[in-house]
């Protein structure tokens, strides 16, 4: 009658929802990767930032260095910060005359600027950077023209695209703003001192990447042409001044590169009017030897310029900016991007093992676990393909494919067994009350053991209808179906109130059984078989009313109740299968409601069972029973109310009876 709930069934129908959900991800994920949308394009710079911070970083040259145009620099007061201060003795000296122009308001007279060169140069630096544009003429202008020519193979100068935006992946409405004519004249191709200081960031406003070059069809938002002049940035004219023209790319593309660090960390700021002050130039700087053959850069350092952008790691000046782009190029630490085939490959990857995850891991603690050890797999492939290959690794999608999958499996499993519970549940309805349901459901593997039989103590009611054919024969069958299932739902409605299973039925009869899912012990088993079999006898009077009133035949039936060891499980052929239960006590259950009709009492229960429910009901003995199955003759019993209906009918006297082996339907009466 009963077979095991399928809660792990449906494998085939499973497979294909998981690998329906995993393709419809899988397109979603494809659209979204080939429009970018603005969010898609965000979430994929913070997956960049976040690997660039965590990865491997550039190694800093030591032979790059930032001198910077900061606050201590632009402050000096003449009133305040005298030559005796700083230790200057010649007032008509360098170091004299560099300090009195700072000391001016900023913007300097570019004289100092022919004096910084000098003073760099002649200490040996390599390379002198201006992060710097002289855009228009002014008075200071011939000195400082004089050192530009002077130290020309020494030097660059900075030129910017004016008014320069980004639209997606090319620079916009921009004009070069080239050095005024009185420091460099215009000259085409461009002069090799001049240099382009311009980054232009992602749309999310942060630079990940430099062009080392660039033509003025790229500027105009147009394709380069093969004969276009290329415009070189500080780092890449820098790198070819110091001897590294082979570390620079010789295409137009933009650059991903390796930061060195933090701001601030790898490249610190050296304040610029320090190499003009005796003490600091002879201890910080030993006397300028710290400077021989280094590319050096000059730049604002600080809000007040306004020059400063961000990064994967935070605000960074240009000029340090700068030093990392030239030191990327100098150890040639750019990222690389996989190719868009790559990234679908890897995604349709997770696509697969999402389906495995979800398919041969049924436990979702477990499916959980295996999904962040796969999470953190992928993390630790592409910082490693980050730090060994230099390759960016695509992993929103991959990522997204498989979380998705494997928790959109997780809903969809949940939802199935919902439903298949609720299936399972309204089947088993059928057979047992809501609490052996809920035991069965919640706790299955304790039932599916039981499946394969077990001896368990339990408590077995049999109900029958007297004389039955005789009322059948004379009824009108739809008439007759009407009544059997109004009194057969009655009479399992109380079997279930009580916590019993019914096992099956028979004919007109109802077997139930107590402790055969769910033991609550044996007396307490005992007792609610027994309020079972008082409950019915009550619905049946209710029942016999109304039926009268209807015209209907009233209808008698026989009860009896017997406690004994069974076996439970499983029964039947692999074509039809049964939960019952089996034995000697299943067996002598039926004899004794037999019994009833001898008797002519409505109800029995044998001695196990008066025995443990003696103390909740007043019961009065019929006399004993003998059968073959019995070592002894068997007390038999029933309530004190029907046994003095009974003793009325005729007088109480010991009765004994004894059965055939096969049954007790012609008793022997003493």
């Amino acid at each position: 009658m009963l077979s095991a709930p399928r809660m792990g069934a449906m494998p085939a129908k499973r497979l294909r929802i998981l690998i329906g959900l995993a393709a419809l991800c899988f397109c979603a994920l494809y659209q979204l990767a080939v429009s970018e949308p603005l969010f898609y394009f965000q979430l994929n710079n913070l997956y960049r930032d976040a690997i660039a911070r965590a990865g491997r970083l550039a190694p800093a040259n030591p032979n790059l260095v930032f001198l910077a145009i900061d606050a201590d620099s632009v402050s000096l007061d003449a009133a305040t910060d005298t030559p005796d201060m700083y230790g200057i003795n010649d007032p008509n000296g360098l170091e004299a005359r560099a300090l009195a122009l700072m000391m001016q308001r900023y913007p300097w007279p570019r004289e100092i600027y022919g004096l910084i060169l000098q003073r760099l140069v002649d200490a040996g630096a390599r390379v002198v950077m201006f992060d710097l544009t002289f855009p228009t003429e002014t008075s200071g202008d011939g000195s400082f023209r004089l050192a530009l020519d002077h130290y020309r193979n020494h030097v660059v100068i900075g030129s910017n695209f004016v008014n320069a935006s980004r639209d997606q992946d090319d620079m916009v409405d921009a004009s070069l703003s080239l050095p005024a004519q009185t420091l460099i004249p215009a000259a085409s191709p461009l002069d090799d001192r001049v240099a382009f200081t311009n980054f232009w960031p992602d749309i999310d406003n942060v630079v990940r990447r430099v062009p080392y070059r660039v033509t003025a069809e790229q500027v105009q938002s147009e394709n380069p042409r093969p004969d276009s002049e290329r415009f070189l940035s500080l780092a890449a004219r820098a790198a070819i001044r110091a001897g590294f023209a082979e570390s620079i790319p010789s295409d137009v593309r933009p650059r991903t590169f390796r930061f060195t660090g933090p701001p601030g960390k790898t490249f610190p700021p050296h304040s610029l009017f320090e190499i003009f002050v005796p003490d600091y130039w002879k201890h910080n700087y030993g006397e300028g030897s710290f400077f021989r053959g280094k590319t050096v850069v000059i730049g604002a350092h600080g809000a007040w310029q306004h020059d400063v952008h961000q990064t994967p790691f935070g605000s960074m000046p240009g000029p340090e900016l700068h030093l990392n782009a030239l030191n990327a190029a100098l150890h040639h630490e750019f990222i690389d991007d996989v190719s868009a085939a790559t990234g679908i490959f890897l995604t349709a990857l997770s696509a697969i093992l999402a389906v495995g995850l979800s398919a041969f891991l049924r436990s979702p603690w477990l499916r959980l676990v295996f999904l962040l050890a796969a999470n953190a797999l992928m993390a630790w492939v592409a910082l490693l393909a980050f730090n060994r290959a230099s390759l960016y690794l695509p992993l929103i999608c991959p990522v997204a494919q498989l979380n998705f999958t494997v928790l959109f499996g997780l809903m969809s499993d949940f939802t199935l067994e919902r439903i298949e519970k609720h299936r399972v549940r309204r089947t088993l309805e059928r057979y047992v009350s809501r609490d052996v349901v809920a035991e069965m459901l919640d706790q299955p593997k304790a039932y599916e053991q039981s499946l394969g039989g077990v001896t368990r103590p339990v408590t077995i009611l049999f109900s029958d209808i007297r004389s039955y054919s005789a009322v059948s024969a004379r009824r009108e069958p739809h008439l007759l179906v009407r009544q059997l299932n109004e009194y057969l739902t009655s009479m399992v409605e109380c079997v279930f109130r009580t916590g019993g299973t019914l096992d099956k039925f028979i004919g007109d009869a109802v077997m139930a059984v107590w402790g055969n899912i769910r033991g609550r012990g044996a007396e307490e088993d005992a007792l609610n078989a027994v309020r079972a079999a008082r409950a019915m006898q009550q619905e049946l009077l209710r029942l016999n009313q109304i039926w009268k009133e209807r015209g209907w035949p009233e209808l008698r039936a026989g009860i009896a109740v017997h406690h004994g060891e069974v076996v439970v499980g499983n029964v039947g052929s692999p074509q039809r299968m049964e939960f019952t239960v089996i034995g000697d006590a299943v067996n002598l259950t039926w004899k004794l409601q037999e019994m009833t009709k001898e008797f002519g009492c409505p109800f029995i229960m044998s001695e196990q069972v008066q025995a443990l429910v003696h103390a909740e009901f007043d019961l009065q003995p019929l006399g004993s029973a003998s059968l073959p199955s019995l070592q002894r003759p068997m007390r038999i019993y029933t309530f004190s109310e029907l046994a003095a209906a009974r003793s009325a009918a005729q007088p109480i006297r010991e009765q004994v009876f004894v059965g055939p082996a096969s049954s007790l339907e012609t008793p022997a009466v003493r």
